[in-house]
């Protein structure tokens, strides 16, 4: 009995530490790829490194470490495949312009989650992807974005209260916050038909969902999405928390199956995209097959015709459709709000650029009646490079990938 189990807990033991040399080899089989290639590189192992730097660093002072240490161009591994990070402007232009054809494609993450893999941002540069680009491109252009100025007013009015309010008291403003919650409001209507005050309502279950989604930590997760990708489809490791997504997808159906019902219409991200689906179904060649959302936005003025000179399809499903409004909410929620709080840092250590912005501003409202419109804040040049500037000294993103074809 004894020898049974021995050999039982020998086999294992044999098992794992088979298991764990493979991984470590096959990890470091790229081992001296940039060595080999004469490029500075990261020497430590990609396991060593997240376990001792993720979760413990933010990720821009890692980044600003690595940049001190290896330069404006270092490689290093994730898991065993290599990467080269670029932080030189000449090298960045050649990548995303001279050479763009080359760079075109995106890193693709898939976690097997039917909403999170459908996002535009995160999907490979396939038919798919055109397909779905060319729906929600419409949605983006200055017509449109004009129809939503009401929301935008709307929402700037509540947080215009809200520093008043605290500023009113004598107390010091979280600017960060208070445009997270401004931000918060804007998608939340524009994207989801959706009216709070995430500032004075944080109890609201759209603001309680919405936080889930900001509030993701550095975990195992992340690790896993980036160091083995294949497993995240295969397992359906969700990085978002599923009852989440399902949230965002219900309180889609819910609005859309309204207006339908009622035939009430809102110029919001929502209802353009309705709006697409409306145009095919009165369209008699219009092809319709059960739970789809078709569009026939052909070649207007204000669309790429590049993006859609090859795409056939232009169908959209209810996954696709949810998918677009949750990344619209998530790419645009902690960018927008840390822009801006940096921008509102800067203004009011520079009283004279302050000044030079405001005198902008009240030109265009008094041009426009009393109004601040659409064509208004067109006209404002140097505001907008003030938040270029901004955006040059404190980028809300940190890493931009892209993938290299095999025949470069």
């Amino acid at each position: 009995m004894f020898g049974v189990e021995f050999g039982y807990l020998t086999n294992t033991c044999v098992a794992v530490l088979t298991v764990i040399l493979f991984f470590y080899w096959y990890s470091m089989r790229n081992h001296d790829f940039w060595k080999n290639r004469g490029v500075p590189y990261i020497k430590i192992s990609p396991f060593y490194w997240a376990l001792t730097e993720i979760g413990k660093k933010h990720l821009h002072d890692i980044e600003q470490e690595r940049y001190e240490k290896y330069g404006k161009m270092y490689g290093y591994l994730e898991f065993n495949r290599p990467l080269l990070s670029v932080a030189d402007p000449d090298l960045i232009r050649d990548i995303l312009v001279k050479d763009f054809q080359t760079f075109n494609s995106r890193r693709v993450f898939v976690t097997g989650n039917e909403i999170f893999d459908k996002m535009v941002s995160v999907m490979k540069g396939d038919e798919d992807w055109k397909r779905i680009r060319s729906i929600i491109t419409p949605t983006f252009t200055t017509g449109k974005i004009k129809k939503m100025m009401s929301i935008l007013k709307d929402c700037s009015n509540t947080v215009v209260r809200n520093f008043k309010e605290l500023s009113g008291k004598g107390q010091y403003i979280d600017a960060k916050r208070l445009y997270g919650t401004y931000t918060m409001d804007v998608i939340a209507s524009s994207a989801f038909s959706t009216k709070i005050d995430s500032h004075n309502d944080p109890d609201n279950r759209f603001v309680q969902n919405a936080s889930r989604v900001f509030n993701q930590k550095i975990n195992w997760r992340l690790i896993v999405l980036f160091m083995f990708p294949f497993l995240t489809k295969i397992f359906k490791i969700d990085f978002f928390p599923g009852e989440v997504m399902e949230f965002f997808k219900q309180i889609t159906i819910e609005i859309m199956e309204e207006r339908k019902r009622t035939g009430q219409t809102r110029n919001d991200f929502l209802q353009l995209l309705m709006d697409t689906a409306k145009e095919v179904v009165e369209e008699p060649c219009a092809e319709e097959k059960g739970g789809d959302i078709a569009s026939n936005y052909g070649v207007q003025e204000d669309i790429n015709p590049h993006i859609l000179k090859s795409v056939t399809s232009k169908k959209l499903s209810m996954n696709e459709l949810v998918s677009q409004c949750v990344i619209f909410f998530i790419g645009g929620y902690d960018t927008t709000a840390s822009t801006l709080s940096f921008a509102t840092y800067f203004l009011a250590v520079n009283p004279e650029v302050q000044g030079k912005a405001r005198e902008e501003v009240d030109q265009a409202i008094k041009e426009a009646d009393g109004e601040l419109t659409n064509e208004g804040i067109q006209k404002m040049k140097y505001l907008d490079n003030v938040i270029s500037e901004t955006l040059r000294m404190y980028p809300p993103l940190i890493r931009y990938w892209k993938l290299l074809k095999p025949s470069y």
